[in-house]
């Protein structure tokens, strides 16, 4: 909302800023059970990145006045990556603190804002914040506009700016698409601190102010922050509201904080996160905060890979609501478009590709544009800067038929006549699903996976399970539903990025399942093209490499590609047959030895017959696997042999 205290240098109204969002690994709504949160692996990377960076920084860094004491309120500032549906009085506590010191939370689904239709749990808590009177801000990622050291790509692959504005643009609509008017402004992920790539140019901040701007002139009122975690050039002064300005260590704040060159006129446009904080050393960082001009501060005694996960005890919150007097957001306008002469139109827009969701676009240029407003279906879908003539749109259903159209930008943003219409019909998913062709192979003591996936996913992961609809309690394991009749897979390994994790929830009786794995080994991943290719340093000494699912989560709908196929699963009402009948199977079939020296028979003797497993729920009905003659000859099978046959019957 507007301020009622004008800018001054020292200046600056409390207010209590929360970033209260899901971490990226955030769960499927559709697994079996909920939901605690898993820290997501970008952390490493990014405190890596960071502290590399301040060594080697883009932008002039050093002992300079870094924003200036304010002798105002101070104010203080949490990004909590807290997943709703595993820790709703978490929530109820955000809200419920005073909106005058805490007036912001901000969301984070699935590292974005997920996809239609919106999650419950996450609608809950944003319209109850809303309808609170506090402003929800949602979490997009702008992937330091894949300039930083591991040179990020869009979820589309590309590294080029314009297609880099396109996708943040993307989620920023659909934050409002989704969850609509509860949505109250967007935090920017990832920024990068640098003008531009040379001391004289100033392309990077361009292209944020535009994003800004784009964001504001949309979506009327939308209070904005841009976090590259670390100093940045004083350019960046007139991109978003408010700047987070650094995100490290007490120990790191305490002695080797390195400030802006450039002094912030009010306090509310400096955010600074501190983890890793002692009870006892909260006034200390909060002086140490007012000294240095921020004006928003997050304090956690949580500590890395994610700092944000946990919200702190009430006793930690409340010495932190002490040192915020309160205050109001000060939310600017939009930039005044410069003045100039109108524009014609463009004279030429091709289809450069396409894939199943999305199609790049190349226009011919418009002498003194200021920019180009590029509509998707009617709608304005993207914006760029007037040296930007191409554009990666993505976000289109696969299998559609859609019509674009460009319109250059004049003086007043007053914008010219549009292009010839360009028609786009994006490939039509094979089966309707997004991913395809999985396959495994196991060689030795490691075993290889493969599938491609067709649309673009916040996070692909790979699961291991083992049995399906086990009981938890005795055979615990990280549940993934399938079908609509309440049936899991029991999952005991987890691939995300480039680390395997195994499952170590401890399930108590009649509680969910929490979403706890312990990283036990690195692992190799390949993407090429559509083509995901994990490489385990595990073989069939460890698991069943013939049961896993690809997983994907988060921009689009969700997919779990279970393997082998779970039809079978399903009894469809036949006779004798219940849902506990087929996992009595499974459960039979992993107690067969497994050997080419152990041998199963129909001649009798202890042990050697066969397996048998019951059905916990089925009427009595069990699952017995064993060697049986049609015409009364003596059988005689390896351990192998056995489970062979059983593989080709359950298939």
């Amino acid at each position: 909302m507007p301020s009622s205290l004008p800018a001054r240098l020292v200046a600056a109204s409390t207010a209590l800023l929360f970033c209260s969002a899901a971490a990226a690994s955030q769960l499927l709504s559709t697994d079996a059970a909920v939901h605690q949160l898993h820290a997501r692996d970008i952390w490493d990377t990014y405190d890596s990145s960071l502290q590399d960076w301040l060594s080697h920084p883009t932008c002039s860094i050093g002992d300079g006045p870094g924003g200036g004491e304010t002798d105002g309120d101070a104010m203080v500032a949490i990004a909590s990556y807290i997943n709703p549906t595993g820790s709703k009085g978490a929530w109820d506590r955000l809200i419920g603190y005073s909106n005058n010191k805490m007036p912001i939370l901000c969301a984070n689904v699935v590292n974005g804002p997920g996809a239609k239709p919106a999650d419950e749990d996450w609608q809950d808590v944003i319209n109850r914040a809303a309808g609170s009177g506090k402003i929800v801000l949602g979490y997009v990622r702008t992937g330091y506009l894949g300039l930083s050291d591991d040179h990020y790509t869009t979820r589309l692959g590309s590294t080029n700016l314009a297609d880099w504005a396109a996708q943040i643009q993307e989620d920023v609509d659909a934050w409002y698409d989704i969850y609509g008017s509860s949505i109250g402004g967007i935090f920017f992920d990832e920024g990068w601190p640098g003008c531009g790539s040379s001391s004289t140019s100033s392309e990077y901040h361009d292209l944020y102010k535009w994003i800004n701007d784009y964001t504001k002139r949309k979506h009327p009122g939308a209070y904005t922050v841009l976090n590259p975690g670390s100093p940045c050039d004083e350019c960046f002064k007139d991109t978003m509201d408010t700047l987070l300005t650094f995100e490290l260590s007490y120990t790191a704040y305490k002695s080797s904080y390195t400030p802006n060159k450039w002094n912030a006129t009010d306090a509310r446009k400096l955010w600074h996160i501190v983890y890793n904080v002692p009870r006892s050393a909260i006034n200390e960082v909060a002086t140490l905060a007012r000294q240095r001009g921020a004006g928003f501060l997050q304090i956690t005694d949580e500590d890395m890979p994610n700092p944000y996960d946990i919200l702190p005890d009430d006793d930690y919150m409340q010495a932190q609501l002490l040192q915020a007097s309160g205050g109001t957001v000060k939310t600017a306008p939009a930039s005044t478009w410069p003045a100039g002469e109108a524009v014609g139109s463009v004279g030429s827009l091709n289809v450069g590709f396409f894939d199943y969701s999305s199609a790049n676009m190349i226009w011919s240029g418009v002498t003194g544009a200021f920019g180009y407003n590029i509509y998707v279906n009617g709608r304005l879908g993207a914006s760029v800067p007037g040296k930007m003539t191409s554009i990666t749109i993505g976000g289109l259903q696969p299998g559609s038929s859609n019509s674009v159209y460009v319109k250059a930008i004049g003086g007043g943003g007053v914008e010219g006549g549009q292009s010839p219409t360009a028609s786009v019909s994006t490939t039509a998913l094979p089966g309707g699903k997004s991913v395809s062709k999985p396959s495994y192979t196991v060689s030795g003591g490691s075993s290889t996976y493969q599938a491609d996936v067709l649309i673009p996913y916040a996070f692909v992961r790979l699961f291991i399970w083992d049995l399906v609809d086990c009981k938890l309690e005795s055979h615990p394991a990280w549940p993934i539903n399938f079908g609509d009749k309440g049936h899991y897979v029991c999952t005991q390994y987890m691939v995300e990025g480039t680390k395997l994790y195994k499952y170590t929830g401890v399930i108590q009786p009649g509680q969910n399942a929490p979403f706890t794995f312990t990283k036990v080994a690195d692992i190799t991943r390949t993407i090429s093209g559509y083509t995901y290719k994990w490489t385990l340093p595990y073989g069939s000494d460890t698991f069943d490499a013939s049961r896993y699912l690809v997983q994907g989560q988060g921009y689009n709908p969700s997919i779990n590609l279970i393997q082998p196929g779970t039809e079978a699963y399903d009894c469809k009402g036949s006779s004798g047959c219940g849902p506990g009948l087929t996992p009595a199977c499974v459960a039979a079939a992993a107690n067969i030895s497994r050997s080419d020296t152990y041998h199963y028979t129909n001649l009798g003797g202890a042990d050697q017959t066969g397996v048998c497993a019951p059905s916990v729920d089925n009427g009595g009905y069990g699952c017995g696997i064993f060697v049986q003659s049609f015409n009364g000859a003596q059988c005689i099978l390896t351990g192998n042999q056995l489970y062979s046959g059983y593989e080709q019957i359950h298939n």
